[in-house]
């Protein structure tokens, strides 16, 4: 009877260290998976805030590259906003590339490749030698990434110096008739480029609704409104 009672003590005993051994394993692999969770959401919400500024920089680059475009021809463009912006770009874009690979971790290649699609990161979205604009974008493009959208406004401010070109010669040869052309196609140059950057401010604005939006399908928390 001893025996019987010592081995049922040591077989109770051994189960109970069992279950709290399964218990404690559990409940360690619930809090590893929690705290995943927390860091991937934590890598997420830092993602979208990077994102975010970056296309705010975008923003802020090419309005600047705009207003330095105004009333300058080529020569005086070329070396003076085109410089400083194409500097800025070269770092951005790389930025971008980078960002692509968090996004697509994040967010879904759909979302990253809104963004900047790196499969066509060589694909040129202006040049369309069928048009007289020679920025307009292929229809092919007509629905395209935010970078492909910078390319296209910084093709129209380099086209847009050459229009100036256009009017100061027709100017300095006192060319009314073709200086009037020369003016009204400068014009309409300028409310398309105008026109372009607001259409990126939008397109910042919608995309980041949609990381907005993707993180709330992710787990992060919302304030609604009661």
């Amino acid at each position: 009877m001893a025996d019987l009672s010592w081995k049922q003590t040591l077989s109770i005993s051994l189960l109970t260290a069992a279950i709290t051994l399964g218990g404690t394993t559990y409940q360690q692999a619930h809090q590893d998976q929690r705290a995943d969770k927390v860091s991937f959401l934590d890598g997420a919400q830092t993602t979208a805030q990077e994102t975010s500024r970056l296309m705010d920089n975008g923003y802020n680059a090419l309005a600047k590259l705009l207003k330095g475009m105004d009333q300058k021809g080529w020569e005086d463009f070329s070396k003076g906003p085109l410089d400083e912006y194409m500097e800025f770009r070269r770092g951005w874009r790389q930025q971008l590339i980078a960002e692509h690979f968090k996004l697509s971790r994040y967010f879904g290649k759909d979302m990253a490749n809104e963004l900047i699609n790196i499969d066509e990161i060589d694909i040129r979205p202006t040049d369309n030698r069928s048009s007289s604009n020679p920025c307009s974008r292929p229809t092919k493009y007509q629905h395209s990434d935010i970078e492909k959208l910078a390319a296209e406004i910084e093709c129209h401010a380099r086209f847009m110096t050459v229009k100036q070109d256009a009017v100061n010669g027709r100017l300095d040869a006192q060319q009314t008739d073709e200086l009037v052309e020369a003016l009204n196609s400068k014009m309409d140059l300028m409310n398309e480029t105008k026109n372009l950057l607001r259409k990126y401010d939008k397109a910042s604005v919608s995309y980041l609704r949609k990381l907005d939006t993707r993180l709330t399908t992710l787990g992060v928390s919302t304030v609604t409104a009661l």
